[in-house]
């Protein structure tokens, strides 16, 4: 997605995603391949969201969130604010 402009990003989001599958998974960089404006055309469709968090070097877990949280528990989990 950071490859796309804007409006193109914009399209694949609001048109592609909700109709190319029942159930899609995205795997995007927050922030880069997917920001908060492009988040919130999607959210209404979203049923659950995860966040992949590192607990140590060697070592991940996916920590679940709401979609209407999603932001806000990355923001505090990164400082991105």
């Amino acid at each position: 997605m950071q490859k796309f402009d804007e409006e193109h990003a914009q399209n694949i989001v609001k048109y592609f995603y909700p109709t190319i599958s029942e159930q899609v998974i995205l795997f995007p960089l927050v922030g880069k391949e997917l920001n908060q404006k492009e988040f919130k055309m999607l959210e209404s469709k979203i049923s659950k969201a995860f966040l992949i968090t590192n607990i140590d070097p060697d070592k991940s877990t996916f920590l679940e969130t709401t979609p209407q949280e999603f932001f806000n528990t990355y923001n505090k989990l990164y400082n991105a604010d």
